[in-house]
């Protein structure tokens, strides 16, 4: 794709506001509560579409990238600082609502930890019980996309090099595949590992195939609109979509939005603080007996998320962004640009 069309998009706004649609269908899950479909179930579409965008702008990252080390360095820094702040917050919120106090359960707080810092959060999902009460007794349930995206991370340079040898034929084989796994695993019974990799290489493919070839799509503005919408609608009144079609759907509507239209510029992107933040925040306000179902309330969660992702992003996510870019450059300082796959 040509430089343009990477950097006038509107993926920054986009990102934000699929964190805000997962804020809300998070709000409806956790609590429990019996609000109206739209637009409270829109958080799996939301997701689906950071697995599409990631694929997109990860392949970008990649190409751009002087040797593979400076991509892993970038990448590691770009997730894992605000991650691993995110667990160490979940961790101190859990231990002060411990009835024993909060060092009654220390093994526990410390297999926590242990175990949420290398993205095993299957593995322990509170400490001693302190959300067993809840609808949804884990205090974060966006954590499980991240080691998703870190699988990515890790198979992008065989992907690359497999659509520099045989071009699009390998993403079509990756995508048929993928979707091949999650049909079987959903037909065994098996919903929640075909969610994982690699059932969701079907959406990071598709992302990829947007950057490599999404140049040469032009798209009538009427149209666009046209694709926004019957994206909302699909979402809402058609589903379950089919493993195959929802990526297709879900890249349709990203190019429409991020792509297609005026660019809007943001200084600041919130998309991964908002998404990492607001789980924790609104258990602790279900716990505490705060939470309340009305929708000056819900737009109360969602303007403290903005603020508490505004801080947090400025003091953790921004110097561990900056930090991977100084580390990868230094590393790699002369060395040449990996090549395109395009060429």
């Amino acid at each position: 794709m040509s430089e343009t069309t990477h950097d006038h998009n509107n993926f920054t706004l986009l990102r934000v506001l699929l964190a805000l649609m997962v804020v809300l269908g998070h709000a409806k899950l956790l609590s429990g509560t019996q609000w109206p479909s739209f637009p409270f179930n829109l958080g799996d579409a939301a997701v689906d579409c950071f697995f599409v965008v990631s694929g997109f702008l990860i392949t970008g990252s990649y190409e751009r990238c002087r040797g593979l080390f400076a991509f892993y360095v970038r990448r590691i820094f770009r997730l894992y600082p605000m991650y691993l702040f995110i667990v160490l917050a979940q961790t101190a919120i859990m231990v002060m609502l411990l009835p024993g106090g909060p060092f009654s359960e220390l093994q526990a707080t410390l297999r926590y930890v242990a175990a949420n810092a290398v993205l095993a959060n299957f593995a322990q999902y509170d400490i001693g019980g302190v959300l067993s009460g809840l609808h949804n007794p884990g205090i974060n349930p966006s954590l499980w996309t991240l080691k998703i995206e870190i699988g990515f991370y890790l198979i992008v340079p065989l992907v690359y090099a497999a659509v520099r040898r045989w071009g699009w034929y390998a993403l079509a084989s990756i995508f048929v595949a993928s979707v091949a796994y999650s049909l079987i695993l959903h037909h065994l019974g098996h919903p929640r590992l075909a969610k994982q990799l690699p059932g969701q290489m079907q959406f990071f493919v598709v992302g990829m195939a947007l950057y490599l070839h999404g140049s040469s799509l032009r798209v009538n503005a009427w149209v666009s609109a046209l694709i926004a919408v019957g994206f909302l609608a699909a979402w809402t009144f058609v589903q379950p979509i089919p493993d195959g079609i929802r990526p297709l759907v879900v890249a349709a509507f990203i190019h429409t939005f991020a792509l297609s239209t005026p660019s809007v510029p943001l200084r600041s992107d919130l998309s991964y603080s908002v998404y990492l933040t607001h789980g924790p925040l609104i258990q602790t306000l279900i716990v505490l007996g705060f939470f309340r179902e009305n929708p000056l309330w819900i737009g109360g969660i969602v303007l403290a998320v903005l603020a508490l992702s505004g801080i947090t992003e400025r003091l953790i996510e921004r110097p561990g962004t900056e930090l991977g870019r100084l580390l990868s450059t230094r590393m790699v300082r002369g060395l040449p640009m990996a090549p395109s796959a395009a060429s």
